[in-house]
């Protein structure tokens, strides 16, 4: 029996506001499924983070709903968990609770576990770092019911490990339940996988499904899970995806025009057009001739940015910290203000929002939810 795990998908987003880049990730997501199909899957897991933002805008809601469509008519299960991308604190149902509640996914809520075709799955939303009491009791509890069932058992968690990032991670491997065949996990967005000789079988994480605002422009491949259970172990098998290529280089200011030329000749070898990050090094750089020759590029890439590096001042130079994703420097700021990342992602991806819309009732109302259900402890901040 083949299965797919699919993770952090973040329909709707638009890396530079680009409408193309929303596009890939749509594309991305369709290659995902389509393969999934080819491959005969039984049922798909989608481990979390399904939407970029709480309330998606209309097209990522249908292009979500044509994907479980698809599966479907085919006879192909999906199953979901939910990442903090995908509920708001504020009062309302999530959106994937509506292809539940029309049968074209099934909700594997917090704990409760569902059986189909001899193979019991559990799962749990994105649990925040206050929460990780409940989480470690649920998850033993999780233990005791996989310990009983015959057959395979698949565990579905958007939850970071402390074993692959002591900065993002909220638990350890040790504390999830040991009798599990597969650990179908989500949210961290490098692709890691791991047998761990305390667990019941094979942990991984397939990685987002694209290039999104918490990553810098890169090579890097991006893809999914199809994992074999006929056996009596999972067999995992990663399958790529073609996304749009993306690249950063060093180029020198002395040597521009032919650096530049040889970026061309580069872009030129790919399929579609790439995104560029451009560090352009030299002494006494003007600024008005790297853009002239960046120019160049329009014609060969989706999107490129740069930034000059003076070195004989760099610790100086204005530029050396600019920022080149300003989605992505708005969180980190944020998060420098309020000393938690979870508080900055509602502060960026929903508070903001309905303020630029003028939406201040509304604003308040998510405020002042926050504040009352609020586990989080700000840093202190030191007024001079």
């Amino acid at each position: 029996m083949l299965i797919a795990h699919i993770s952090d998908i973040h329909l709707g987003y638009s890396q530079f506001n680009l409408e193309e880049r929303e596009e890939d990730v749509y594309d991305a997501f369709d290659q995902a499924i389509t393969t999934s199909i080819k491959e005969g899957v039984k049922f798909v897991i989608l481990a979390g983070d399904l939407f970029h933002a709480p309330k998606p805008q209309g097209e990522a809601i249908v292009k979500f709903g044509d994907a479980l469509k698809k599966l479907k008519e085919k006879g192909i299960k999906a199953f979901f968990v939910l990442g903090e991308h995908d509920v708001s604190r504020v009062r309302g149902v999530p959106v994937p609770y509506v292809f539940h509640n029309l049968g074209y996914a099934s909700y594997l809520k917090n704990g409760e576990p569902y059986e189909f075709d001899n193979t019991l799955l559990i799962g749990f939303d994105k649990y925040r770092r206050g929460e990780m009491d409940d989480l470690n009791t649920k998850l033993k509890e999780a233990d005791v019911r996989a310990q009983s069932f015959i057959g395979h058992k698949i565990l579905v968690l958007h939850q970071g490990l402390l074993d692959f990032s002591s900065v993002a991670g909220e638990i350890n491997s040790t504390d999830l339940p040991k009798n599990f065949t597969y650990y179908a996990m989500g949210h961290y967005h490098d692709r890691y996988e791991k047998r761990f000789h305390h667990l019941g079988g094979p942990l991984a994480y397939p990685g987002s499904i694209e290039i999104t605002s918490s990553e810098s422009i890169r090579e890097t491949e991006k893809g999914f899970y199809i994992v074999d259970l006929s056996g009596k172990e999972a067999s995992l098998n990663w399958v790529k995806l073609d996304i749009r290529p993306q690249f950063a280089v060093e180029v020198n200011y002395n040597d521009l025009t032919k650096e530049v030329d040889d970026v061309i000749t580069r872009t030129k070898s790919y399929k579609k057009k790439p995104i560029v990050s451009v560090r352009v090094k030299g002494i006494d750089i003007d600024s008005a001739v790297i853009a002239d020759n960046l120019s160049k590029l329009n014609n060969f890439v989706l999107h490129y940015v740069w930034e000059p590096i003076e070195e004989r001042q760099a610790a100086l130079s204005t530029y050396d910290d600019r920022p080149r994703d300003i989605d992505a420097e708005m969180l980190r700021l944020t998060k420098e203000v309020l000393g938690s990342n979870e508080l900055a992602e509602f502060a960026i991806k929903e508070l903001l929002p309905l303020l630029v819309e003028n939406k201040t009732k509304e604003a308040f109302e998510i405020t002042w939810k926050v504040y009352e259900n609020s586990k989080f402890v700000p840093k202190k901040v030191e007024l001079q």
